[in-house]
């Protein structure tokens, strides 16, 4: 009977997911879950490694961008910011839902991307991926930050202006000397 339960809480979540009544993102309090994405540049180049299994506790600044044209004006924000945590706990990633590797490592080369994690969703994964997270694919940006398996906060519409507003979100977390 528990499997049928789960099974129907399953099926429910998914059809209002697939609707678009669902699709804007998670939001403070909701649990992220482990993905392996393709990373393309930065720290996890070349893997599929998970960011939620590999920094567990850690706060993760975690931005989703439907095409390059959205993940150009978020790379720079980004990259800043990563690279003002470098020393702290604070990661910063980068999903770039339609672009190829190759698109991405241009993307990664114009504006000098070290520390952030750039990368696009597993294509066998991909739909899977993006209803965890509850990611329209249709949204230009989204963003949201995470600690301990929750999120803390979220911008479930960005925009390179709102780099202003992460840095301040992120700002709690950078490394007291």
């Amino acid at each position: 009977m528990p499997k049928v339960v789960g099974l129907l809480i399953a099926l429910i979540t998914g059809v209002a997911v697939a609707g678009g009544s669902e699709l804007q993102g998670l939001r403070p309090n909701d649990e992220v879950s482990a993905w392996e994405p393709v990373h393309v540049a930065g720290p996890h180049a070349g893997t599929k490694t998970c960011p939620v299994c590999t920094y567990l506790d850690a706060p993760v600044l975690l931005a989703f961008a439907k095409d390059l044209a959205a993940a150009g004006s978020l790379a720079g924000p980004l990259e800043e910011i990563a690279e003002t945590h470098r020393q702290g706990k604070l990661k910063v990633m980068l999903v770039v839902l339609d672009a190829s590797d190759d698109q991405l490592r241009r993307l990664a080369k114009a504006h000098s991307i070290r520390r952030m994690m750039l990368c696009h969703p597993d294509p066998a994964e991909r739909d899977k991926q993006l209803a965890a997270y509850k990611i329209d694919p249709s949204a230009p940006a989204s963003v949201i930050l995470y600690q301990d398996y929750l999120v803390r906060k979220a911008w479930p519409s960005v925009t390179a202006t709102t780099a202003a507003e992460l840095k301040k979100a992120t700002a709690p977390y950078l490394l007291k000397r």
